[in-house]
């Protein structure tokens, strides 16, 4: 494949995943922007295409909007450092025996569903009208529980 067929198909993906609204929900209350979320997905997309070395440069010009490598870059490595610190807060917070009960059940459930609601994506593919109403209902009910569990006093023991 055609190094630039690669970039148009990696923009075509990164493209509709940053139209999901699922994405956009538990994105706007992640701890990356959507430049760090997109570099990120950008070097994974780079490492599953099975081509061996591929240069920072060529992953820069994969992006929606093409950047030098330096920006690139920088917007990786912030990316990976906001990805490890959130990681290391659930450590922290489980350690201590905090991540336990309440008010984390919830956002364990919240995960389930995230997940159920990405298998019925890929099974309702065809998105066949039913289909497409039962992916909107659970859409929604999904972007309701995130807002809610975005609320900071959510945090706050019951």
């Amino acid at each position: 494949m055609e190094s630039e067929d690669v970039y148009g198909e990696v923009k075509k993906w990164l493209k509709g995943v940053l139209k999901d609204p699922v994405v956009s929900i538990l994105l706007k209350y992640s701890s990356l922007t959507r430049t760090q979320f997109e570099s990120i997905l950008i070097d994974f997309a780079a490492e599953n295409l099975g081509i061996n070395k591929i240069r920072f440069e060529d992953k820069a010009k994969m992006r929606i909007k093409e950047v030098s490598r330096g920006a690139f870059n920088r917007s990786l490595r912030q990316a990976r450092k906001n990805i490890i610190s959130s990681i290391y807060t659930i450590l922290l917070l489980s350690y201590i025996g905090l991540f336990k009960g309440p008010p984390f059940e919830d956002y364990e459930l919240l995960a389930k569903k995230l997940q159920e609601y990405a298998e019925l994506q890929k099974t309702y593919a065809e998105r066949e009208e039913e289909n497409l109403k039962v992916l909107l209902k659970i859409e929604r009910e999904l972007y309701n529980g995130i807002e809610k569990m975005a609320r900071p006093k959510r945090l706050k023991p019951m």
